[in-house]
């Protein structure tokens, strides 16, 4: 009979690969602001480059190729009057299926506009959400009143 002993086991000193930010999320809270036309503004959110993502404060540039689950919410305050449509775009262009109309009077409860896509990104693209009118929300201390999030699926 042949007795043959066990190896010890082999660990490797090499630290892992850094990871990818591969999850973005801009943020607006307390005041909401956009010219007609034109992207919301998130001052919470410094400009910035990290890992796949490069952002102004007002939109994202995805830099790699890939899929990437992306929504934004909106949160319209009770008591606010607005009427206007929101929108996801990519390089400027309105994604389809997310533009969400909203119509509030003075007396309506608070309400949020929401949406999310897939998008397949083969180039770097710019991703913001817009408003078609002038939007001026004020909301109480630390309420967020609008997020873009990104998620880098594949």
């Amino acid at each position: 009979m042949l007795h043959t002993a066990a190896k010890p086991e082999q660990h490797s000193t090499e630290l892992p690969a850094p990871q990818r930010e591969s999850v973005r999320i801009l943020l607006s809270a307390e005041t909401l602001t956009a010219a007609a036309n034109d992207s919301i503004d998130f001052p919470l959110t410094a400009a910035e480059s990290s890992g796949d993502f490069l952002s102004d404060g007002n939109q994202i540039q995805i830099l790699n190729p890939g899929v990437y689950h992306v929504r934004y919410m909106v949160h319209i305050p009770a008591e606010t009057i607005l009427t206007t449509t929101f929108a996801l775009q990519v390089n400027r262009q309105n994604v389809a299926g997310t533009e969400r109309s909203v119509t509030q009077t003075s007396t309506a409860a608070s309400t949020s506009a929401i949406a999310e896509t897939i998008l397949t990104v083969c180039a770097p693209v710019n991703i913001r959400v817009t408003s078609t009118e002038a939007v001026s929300i004020t909301g109480a201390e630390d309420e967020v009143l609008a997020s873009l999030f990104i998620e880098q699926l594949a």
